[in-house]
């Protein structure tokens, strides 16, 4: 089973490594909004904004760069958190295979949630005809809304830690799914905290005239790492989570 961690702790933890590798952070964050921005322009410019190939072309490519990136955001931390020294160039070049990976766990995550809330609205509003569903902001809606968000905010923080797994130590998308469902057993609530503190930190970034985001949004993924960190060390089963498992390599 998994020991108690501090939340003040990881928090502290992360706000320290971010004072050290500040511009790291920010430059990542930096080149992430700039290709997004030069990506979506492209492909508005090519298939135009409201064509459903190019919507369908641009969430595609978005999901592909979002998973190679990740990646290589997560690489260059753990090279900072395990060794002395600056990251060097491979480091900031992602793995393709953990990026497929990664790529493959967003396409399963996302599959399940569909299908989720598709039973949810269809449950509901079989059962609630009345309803008008044009009006987005109804209060009548407000049921509806909260049910998705429960499975969508209890899936989260299970499978938050399938990026640290892959990453860290080149699981396959099925077992870091796995994996980060062992790992988070018993502590949902403590990583609910964190996310509260992450969701907290970038309204927060976005009040800053959005400025602000290019600290909070790799602040946030840090605190995932740092957590996923706290909680690895403090793991009593190492079988159970799969952790330096040769056969399970």
């Amino acid at each position: 089973m998994n020991k108690p961690f501090s939340v003040n702790e990881i928090l502290a933890d992360a706000w320290s490594f971010a004072k050290k590798n500040i511009w790291i952070l920010i430059g990542f964050t930096a080149v992430q909004f700039v290709v997004i921005i030069m990506i979506t322009t492209l492909l508005r410019g090519i298939f135009g904004g409201e064509t459903g190939a190019g919507v369908i072309a641009q969430n595609l490519i978005l999901a592909l760069f979002d998973a190679f990136f990740t990646v290589a955001f997560y690489q260059v931390i753990f090279k900072l958190i395990d060794e002395e020294g600056e990251p060097e160039l491979p480091d900031f070049i992602p793995n393709l295979m953990k990026a497929l990976n990664f790529l493959l766990v967003k396409l399963i995550i996302g599959l399940i949630l569909v299908f989720i809330i598709a039973i949810i609205s269809s449950v509901y509003f079989f059962n609630t005809p009345h309803i008008d569903t044009t009006n987005t902001f109804s209060w009548e809606l407000l049921p509806v809304f909260i049910l998705i968000a429960i499975p969508i905010a209890y899936f989260t923080v299970r499978l938050c830690f399938v990026v640290c797994f892959i990453v860290d130590q080149d699981s396959g998308s099925s077992e870091s799914i796995s994996q980060s469902w062992t790992l988070t057993s018993g502590n949902f609530w403590m990583i609910l905290v964190l996310f509260l503190v992450i969701l907290g930190l970038n309204i927060l970034g976005a009040m800053a005239l959005f400025v602000g985001l290019l600290f909070t949004v790799p602040f946030s993924s840090l605190i995932i790492i740092i957590a996923y960190r706290h909680m690895v060390n403090n793991y009593t089963d190492e079988e159970e989570v799969l952790l330096e498992n040769p056969e399970n390599k």
